[in-house]
């Protein structure tokens, strides 16, 4: 994922973001990789079923015409 941001964090900072949904779905990030003053890419892995069903769902949301 990346997120736009102009104060961005150090290639392999970790940190949690709750993805404001329904319910909330909590996500551990790392950064991967730092675009200066646009953002950074971060991989995201999801802890219990429900969070990966709900981020499942908005991915697939997203992709649907």
């Amino acid at each position: 994922m990346f997120i736009e941001s102009t104060d961005t964090l150090w290639v392999g900072a970790g940190f949690i973001a709750r993805l404001a949904l329904d319910r909330p779905v909590r996500m551990d990030c790392s950064v991967k990789r730092v675009e200066p003053g646009q953002g950074m890419a971060v991989a995201v892995t999801l802890s219990g079923e429900p969070h990966q069903r709900a981020y499942q769902d908005l991915i697939a949301s997203l992709t649907r015409p």
